[in-house]
């Protein structure tokens, strides 16, 4: 966990609870110091103070959702109202926690935190493994759905009144902008693709 708070007495309290309970927690006594390394830091529970000096923890969380951080945010506050909560949650925050908080809380908020990283995670990576697909042109997308119904290099220059010749080149630059070796595994890809599409928007 990454605790951004100016009380360092709270903050000492919050870190001996979560080390008591086998997790590791980092310290950073503003907005701005966190910002600084963030990028650099494996994606964790961030829990921020709202009332922090300069950045607010509002502030602060819309930063990390404007740099696409895989961070799960918390809030955590002594003064904070219903309309800071609907702000914060709106924003993707994954809790509201309020001072003082309890022991169970704060360690349901690091178990829901580990689920969303993993999920932004596991899009992230997914969206990498598809990239590719991004780079062929719309007649390379074409040729590839239709070798991908069955149709052979002739059959698919007639469907699209061009040259054998075209379709072989089309081929090529397929398998060259998805870096594979076969026109099966540039099916497969583009299957999969579609597939993580589906269910994405379920």
């Amino acid at each position: 966990m990454y605790l951004v708070d100016d009380d360092k007495d709270l903050a000492k309290t919050i870190i001996m609870t979560l080390e008591g309970a086998g997790h590791r927690a980092t310290h950073f006594s503003s907005g701005e110091a966190f910002l600084n390394v963030s990028g650099d830091l494996p994606s964790g529970c961030v829990l921020l103070d709202l009332m922090l000096p300069a950045m607010s923890g509002l502030e602060l969380q819309a930063e990390l959702v404007r740099r696409d951080h895989c961070h799960a945010v918390a809030l955590l506050t002594g003064y904070g109202d219903v309309c800071d909560a609907v702000t914060a949650m709106r924003a993707g925050a994954i809790d509201f926690l309020r001072k003082p908080y309890k022991r169970a809380e704060l360690l349901d908020v690091l178990a829901r935190a580990a689920t969303h990283i993993d999920e932004c995670e596991r899009r992230r990576s997914e969206a990498t493994k598809y990239e590719p697909l991004k780079r062929l042109s719309l007649r390379e997308q074409e040729v590839l759905d239709l070798l991908g119904k069955g149709l052979s290099s002739k059959q698919a220059a007639g469907e699209l009144a061009i040259s054998t010749r075209t379709i072989d080149m089309h081929r090529a630059n397929i398998l060259r902008k998805l870096g594979v070796i076969s026109i099966t595994a540039a099916l497969l890809l583009a299957r999969d693709a579609s597939t993580a599409g589906s269910s994405g928007r379920r």
